[in-house]
């Protein structure tokens, strides 16, 4: 099967708490909100965005890297309430050799209630079976530990470590990275 070319129409993702949209312009105050917050940027290497502006941007470079099939991104969002608490999807998509980069981030308010496990949950099966995805890649700060639980319950092995490759602030640091192959996806405990 050969990889998608496009996302349209945008692929609408379920699990019992959250649905995963797509992301639009109306989502900048969220998203900034997300991407502000140095919690949540600590481990990203990024420096927190400063302004709206920064967040819009952010967001139009994700819009139209799906609107090119390079990559996807998804709002995650409450089902309940439909609030938007977090951001996931694939970079780097390397058609070729069928892999892509996973990469997300979450509200601390939400941190440590298995909703980021659930989300992947979700985008993975998408990512292997719609995208033809053979491995998926996640690189994060080894100091990440919570990360890493996730990643690892989901069945990710930790593959390796590239020494002082990221340089944020003038500070270099490691990036630890875990791979996770088709057919590797934990099943959800019971």
């Amino acid at each position: 099967m050969a990889p998608m070319a496009s996302f349209d129409p945008f692929p609408v993702l379920s699990t019992p708490r959250l649905r995963l949209r797509a992301l639009d312009l109306g989502d900048a105050e969220r998203v900034f909100r997300l991407r502000s917050d140095p919690e949540v940027m600590r481990y990203i290497g990024r420096a927190p965005d400063g302004s709206l502006a920064a967040s819009e941007q952010h967001l139009a470079g994700i819009l139209a890297s799906i609107r090119e099939g390079t990559s996807i991104g998804w709002g995650i969002t409450l089902k309940e309430s439909g609030e938007l608490i977090g951001t996931g999807g694939f970079v780097r998509w390397n058609k070729p050799h069928c892999w892509a980069e996973i990469g997300y981030a979450l509200l601390p308010a939400f941190w440590g209630q298995g909703i980021m496990t659930e989300a992947l949950r979700a985008m993975l099966p998408f990512g292997f079976a719609s995208m033809d995805l053979h491995r998926v890649e996640a690189q994060l700060d080894p100091e990440n530990r919570a990360s890493a639980r996730v990643l690892e319950r989901l069945g990710f092995v930790r593959e390796g470590q590239h020494r002082q490759n990221w340089c944020h602030e003038g500070q270099f640091t490691d990036t630890a990275v875990y791979g996770l192959l088709r057919g590797e996806l934990k099943p959800a405990a019971a």
